[in-house]
């Protein structure tokens, strides 16, 4: 938690560098679950990456409580209904689940209200537009997007239908290529832009739709948390994987008022 080199411990222990060091390979990983409160819970899930793995992530946007986590190698929806439902067996009860932009996830979630996150939906229409998009069509289309933190359902798909409606025949518009005569859509990218926020367009507002759950409409808590640890892990660069996964797992859990009895994994 603080700028400690092995050579500082050494010093403030008496013990010699070797031993520390040998305590932090020979140290088990710290990972718990938190009792479940009496009431609901809304999850919010993501996913961070360093040099040689990932830490999916389950928290409590409104305790502020990192719930559970998993290293992974690569970012799938089965692990994600995977934690949840670890969750469920653990005696969480699920109101609302916030995910990132991972493709069918939302769909996938069923008995809980899924939210998909307006942020990482404003990043994928980025990823196709860029931010300055060249033409007017994507340029109006990213500037709707935009105002997804600050506007309404209603108000929302009301412009996205004029703004379709607008673009219906330059969006249909196609170029064959000569040599093999096949097709294609000549603006895919600003067809795929559409395409994202028609898709997920069912789980943005959701917070909207059921009030009393203070359901976010961001992973930001989760990615505020994911820019400290790394700051947190990068002044401790060098570690092997294994011993900076002990680093990550116990920066997770954070300061808990009671030491956790019970490891559960």
């Amino acid at each position: 938690f603080r700028r400690q080199t092995v050579s500082d411990l050494s010093r403030m222990t008496g013990l010699s560098t070797r031993k520390i060091r040998r305590k932090l390979v020979a140290a088990p990983h710290e990972t718990y679950l938190p009792l479940p409160p009496a009431h609901p819970v809304v999850v919010v899930l993501d996913t961070t990456y360093f040099d040689a793995y990932g830490v999916m992530v389950f928290r409590d946007p409104h305790a502020r409580k990192n719930l559970l986590w998993y290293f992974v190698q690569e970012e799938t929806n089965a692990v994600y209904l995977e934690g949840l439902e670890a969750l469920r067996r653990r005696g969480y009860v699920i109101a609302a689940v916030v995910c990132d932009g991972k493709k069918w996830l939302c769909e996938s979630i069923t008995l809980v209200y899924p939210v998909h996150c307006q942020f990482h939906l404003l990043k994928t229409v980025t990823r196709h537009l860029t931010r300055r998009p060249l033409l007017p069509a994507g340029q109006e289309l990213r500037r709707l997007v935009l105002t997804l933190s600050r506007t309404t359902e209603k108000v929302f798909v009301s412009a996205l239908d004029v703004w379709h409606e607008r673009w219906r025949t330059f969006l249909t518009e196609r170029t064959t290529d000569p040599l093999t005569r096949r097709w294609h859509y000549t603006h895919r990218r600003i067809r795929s832009a559409y395409g994202a926020v028609r898709h997920t367009l069912p789980y943005l507002f959701t917070y909207e739709r059921h009030p009393a759950g203070h359901i976010p409409k961001t992973t930001n808590t989760l990615d505020g948390s994911f820019s400290q640890l790394k700051q947190k892990i990068h002044v401790h660069r060098g570690l092997n994987a294994k011993t900076q996964q002990k680093m990550v797992a116990t920066i997770l859990i954070g300061h808990p008022t009671k030491k956790p009895t019970e490891n559960v994994y």
